[in-house]
């Protein structure tokens, strides 16, 4: 076997556990009603002055909502990549075929990747029809380029859950690493930047400035954020489309909005590696 073999494995046994019918109808429901909330319910500010709604706006309301509900479908189709094969014994099995645990690791990523892309696409196409309907300027390029960036926020999680994955021997302990990490990005990744510059600068934000160094330090962590580099990155790529004009320059290039697609590809490969490296070394 390889690492192609695996991850066609992989996908078959999600496919069959029915996993992916559950995620698709979940995300399915979750793009149409998303589209309704922000066209309808809830516009974008900017819409609300100018009476239009158009596809960058209608993304600027969705991507906060995918910000959040997207890692939680990657997690629940990864967490139990590797923890459960090995919590049932058939991890065992799968390494005594010729497969080496890179193999496996590498495998499982692609497997349950490709589970949630069909989920995921299924869900956008969904949503696709409801925001054709409901802007009143569709763009298929910029809805398009929505999609792709969220696919690759999508793989961020599907890699820090299968990285958690082969940390441990445990399902439960595998879901709160992978959950407790989406909820650090999602929920509490300024406040903690946030109190690290308190603390940095004397536990008080008096004197700080544009351009000291202390504040740099924050944009940087800020951008550290999957969930932050997933925002600016997708905002960014839509706004380029529908200007179609030279992005500003800004004072480093950590903090160009462009940085967050190499944000989200480092926190798919650095979960991979440390999960790999404790799973290598590991006695199942």
């Amino acid at each position: 076997m390889s690492v192609r073999a695996v991850a066609e494995k992989d996908f078959r046994d999600a496919v069959r556990s029915r996993l992916l019918i559950v995620l698709t109808a979940l995300f399915a429901l979750f793009a149409a009603g998303a589209s309704y909330v922000v066209t309808n319910i809830q516009p974008p500010q900017q819409a609300q002055f100018t009476g239009e709604v158009t596809t960058v706006l209608l993304i600027v309301g969705l991507v906060s909502a995918t910000a959040v509900f997207i890692p939680i479908v990657a997690i629940a189709a990864s967490y139990r990549s590797l923890s459960g094969e090995r919590q049932s014994g058939s991890l065992k099995l799968l390494l005594s075929l010729p497969n080496s645990r890179a193999d496996v690791v590498a495998g499982k990523f692609i497997g349950r990747s490709g589970v949630v892309t069909i989920a995921l696409l299924i869900g956008f196409a969904i949503g696709l029809v409801f925001t054709s309907a409901f802007a009143d300027a569709f763009s298929a390029a910029e809805y398009l380029a929505f999609v792709g960036v969220s696919l690759l926020f999508a793989f961020v999680f599907v890699a820090i859950a299968v990285g958690v994955s082969a940390f441990t021997s445990s399902t439960s302990r595998a879901a709160y690493g992978a959950f407790g990490l989406f909820v650090v990005f999602q929920f509490l990744w300024s406040i903690l930047v946030q109190g690290l510059i308190y603390v940095l600068n004397g536990f008080s934000f008096e004197g700080l400035e544009q351009g000291d160094t202390l504040i740099e330090l924050s944009q940087v962590l800020q951008i550290l954020s999957p969930t932050t580099a997933y925002q600016q990155g997708t905002l960014w790529t839509v706004r380029r489309l529908a200007e179609n004009q030279e992005a500003q320059s800004a004072e480093a290039f950590y903090l160009e909005p462009w940085f967050g697609f190499v944000t989200m590809a480092l926190w798919i490969i650095l979960p991979l590696a440390v999960g790999y490296l404790r799973f290598e070394g590991s006695d199942l």
